[in-house]
């Protein structure tokens, strides 16, 4: 998958269970208005050609304004593309890419999430299926992920993920405590094995003396 080589690149993917990504409406709406662009930049070329039919300079500016405006979608169509939320077991990692070189990620324990819900902002979001996705944490610091597809389908997951972190944790806990618990009964039985000892051996030696 060419999301998760890219991704390679930037993050250690080694433990990443799913990945969550912006719904393909976005991308859509990119490739709408940078055609529209594009037709507009051939319309002016067209209409310069009629006054400067032999004009190479005519060529070259409008071939490199194409250019531009070509390789201008496609920098944004990766940035959208690479932006996405990877699960794992243990946390959730945000990744955000910004131009070139930019990018940042945020690392989200699970035992940080509080809610996890997600909403529409717009009748356009409606009809193109496009929700965002929510994370409340503890420290009322909320984070929104925004044009996200299938929301219902990722907010169970994400909250089934979070609630097989948390019965994972219980019982290492519980298995922490039990271990603990027979460490100690180990040591009470050592301290109880010495004390019989020393008291069978005075007694003997009581006996002994009389």
């Amino acid at each position: 998958m060419l999301r998760h080589y890219l991704l390679g690149r930037y993050l250690d993917l080694k433990d990443t269970e799913d990945i969550l990504a912006h719904s393909p409406f976005i991308y859509l709406r990119g490739v709408l208005v940078y055609s529209v662009l594009l037709f507009v930049v051939y319309i002016v070329y067209a209409i310069v050609r009629t006054y400067y039919i032999q004009d190479i300079y005519v060529k070259r500016i409008t071939g490199i304004l194409w250019l531009f405006i070509f390789f201008k979608w496609l920098l944004g169509f990766l940035n959208l593309y690479l932006d996405c939320i990877l699960i794992s077991k243990d946390a959730l990692t945000v990744f955000l890419r910004d131009w070139i070189l930019e990018y940042k990620t945020e690392v989200i324990d699970w035992s940080k999430i509080l809610v996890i819900s997600h909403r529409q902002d717009s009748l356009w979001d409606k009809l193109c299926g496009k929700w965002d996705l929510l994370i409340q944490m503890w420290n009322d610091i909320d984070f929104s992920f925004n044009d996200i597809a299938h929301p219902k389908k990722s907010a169970s997951k994400l909250m089934l993920n979070k609630k097989n972190y948390e019965e994972a944790k219980k019982k290492k806990i519980e298995q922490d405590l039990e271990w603990d618990q027979r460490q100690f009964d180990i040591l009470v039985d050592a301290l109880w094995e010495v004390i019989r000892d020393y008291m069978e051996n005075k007694n003997s030696e009581e006996v002994y003396e009389e």
